[in-house]
């Protein structure tokens, strides 16, 4: 095939569908991605986080501590773009359109075929789940780009004999850039060297030369890993910092009638237990993967379609089929690959997630490039060409079809379905900040609302408050363990729930909140009035500005 030809209009391709409309396309930018945002206008121009921290390891942000890679790559981009959507989301697009090559990479060198590494480039470059990070992901759609890139090192060192030393560089910038590589990445590594041992056992000393050089550029990871950041992280991300409540306990060993039935099969741990292989097997749901995709966060949400595809279900299985038939090691090793996938996202809290199990998009690619293939092969020749001529017409309007629903949906019905709230995309703070501009000069205090989370960044972030400033002010608020905080505010502002029925008595004060935080019968003309109510795009109402007097 004429790779020269193909591979850079397929490159092109990928490159279209992650920068097209970048700024507006999530519609808002979500906490996460203006918390990353300023974080790094504060590095840029103090040298420090939000909270005052001389180049800090891990980023403190709402009591997330998110690591540091991505926030320290942005530093040039906001140089050279300013503070804005655009610098936010440039770095992981343009990671998701290289790694459109480096899968053609890995294709190739897994199945020795150009025609399969094409098709696989190519359904990499359309992929809704890796679209769907690298466009509104931040640091899980940078982080790929290193996992993928560091994998085909990997193999490369393995099947050809290239120096390992090689690979450990971007895996270990993938484990400096999101949680998630820290716990996919150990596993991955570790059980490819079993499944390669006799490959790599003669290599020792590249073994232990690499060993050394991983294990000097991960020390400054390793001095965070056991801080308390990192701790509550844990505990706040995963199934093991979840406590059963006592009254569970006890219904628990009431309806057990027997502490030894109890002891035997609803201990914590086994409980624990059943929930993670749970977790492990709802990531190869079909309705994930290929109708519903992860309902359970709007950001993660491509309404009337999964992750993947429908056509490439028959694709993937096909894949899988032919793959297994295989005696070719290296291919077989994709199986392997989207095992482990998922084991990141299997012990956190949630049933299933698209964003901690994005190392699944890689595997589940190339199977359906290798399914593709198969199907390619089987009908390019052979009796009835009339009836295979049509068959395979009919599998290319599918496709475009197919490519076609996926951008519509993309771009008008999902942003419709998951732009309000704190489990969606947060829209409406962007304008809520450029009015309250206006209003700013005549209170000494205004009180915003923390409902749909994080407003003091969005505040921080549109000012473009200067972090020098800010730092001194700097205070996060915890309302319990478990629980991701919010800035006690700055200058004017204040950052935390209102309660209007005691809040109204507050004089001579700026509220700002929903509705259902300020409602409409509740607002008495003699203490208080609405002076302006800010606006969805789709014209609903956003938030409320209440004046009290």
């Amino acid at each position: 095939m004429k790779v020269k030809l193909f591979l850079p209009i397929i490159v092109l391709i990928g490159l279209l569908f992650r920068f097209i409309h970048l700024s507006n396309l999530p519609v808002c930018l979500n906490w996460d991605e203006v918390s990353f945002g300023y974080n790094a206008y504060s590095l840029l121009k103090t040298g420090r986080d939000e909270y005052g921290m001389f180049l800090p390891l891990q980023f403190k942000s709402v009591g997330d501590y998110k690591y540091p890679l991505f926030i320290y790559s942005l530093v040039p981009v906001v140089k050279i773009f300013g503070l804005n959507e655009f610098s936010v989301r440039f770095l992981p697009a343009l990671a998701g359109t290289i790694s459109v090559f480096v899968m053609y990479l890995i294709a190739k060198l897994l199945t020795n075929s150009k025609r399969i590494a094409l098709i696989a480039a190519f359904f990499f470059a359309i992929c809704p789940w890796n679209i769907q990070f690298t466009r509104g992901g931040a640091d899980v759609g940078y982080a790929t780009i290193f996992v993928i890139s560091g994998i085909y090192l990997l193999l490369l060192a393995i099947k050809k004999q290239k120096h390992p030393v090689w690979a450990s560089i971007p895996l270990a910038a993938a484990l400096y850039t999101y949680y998630g590589e820290r716990i996919f990445i150990p596993i991955f590594v570790l059980t490819s060297m079993l499944y390669f041992w006799k490959d790599i056992a003669k290599r020792k000393k590249s073994l232990i030369t690499t060993f050394v050089f991983a294990f000097v550029i991960l020390i400054p990871m390793a001095i965070t890993t056991f801080s308390v950041g990192n701790k509550e992280k844990f505990l706040k991300t995963t199934i093991f910092g979840q406590i059963r409540p006592k009254e569970y306990e006890e219904k628990l060993l009431k309806e057990d009638n027997s502490r030894a039935a109890f002891k035997l099969f609803h201990t914590d741990v086994l409980e624990k237990s059943y929930g993670v292989i749970d977790h492990y097997l709802n990531h190869f749901s079909p309705s994930f993967l290929f109708t519903e995709g992860s309902t359970l966060d709007k950001r993660q949400l491509i309404y009337g379609m999964g992750l993947f595809y429908l056509f490439e279900l028959p694709l993937i299985l096909l894949g899988v089929f032919h793959t297994l038939r295989e005696k070719n090691k290296y291919t077989k090793f994709i199986i392997f690959w989207l095992l482990v996938a998922p084991i990141p996202s299997a012990i956190t809290r949630d049933p299933v997630h698209a964003r901690r199990a994005i190392n699944m998009v890689a595997p589940l690619t190339l199977l359906a490039a290798i399914g593709a293939n198969t199907f390619l092969k089987k009908f390019s020749s052979g009796k009835f060409p009339f009836l295979r001529k049509s068959l395979v017409a009919a599998s290319f309007f599918t496709i475009a079809v197919s490519i076609l629903y996926y951008i519509v949906s993309y771009g008008v019905w999902t942003p419709r379905r998951t732009y309000k709230g704190a489990g969606a995309w947060q829209c409406g703070y962007k304008e809520l900040v450029f009015v309250v501009q206006k209003y700013k000069p005549k209170y000494e205090r205004i009180i915003v609302d923390t409902t749909y989370q994080g407003p003091y960044l969005y505040f921080l972030f549109y000012e473009q408050y200067p972090p020098d400033k800010y730092q001194p002010q700097s205070q996060l608020v915890l309302e319990s363990e478990n629980s991701l905080g919010e800035g006690a505010g700055y200058d004017k502002y204040i950052f935390r729930p209102i309660f209007w029925p005691d809040d109204r008595s507050v004089k001579n004060t700026l509220f700002i909140g929903p509705e259902e935080r300020i409602p409409d019968r509740d607002i008495d003309n003699k203490q208080s009035r609405i002076v302006e109510r800010v606006l969805f795009f789709t014209q609903e109402e956003a938030f409320r500005i209440v004046e009290t007097y």
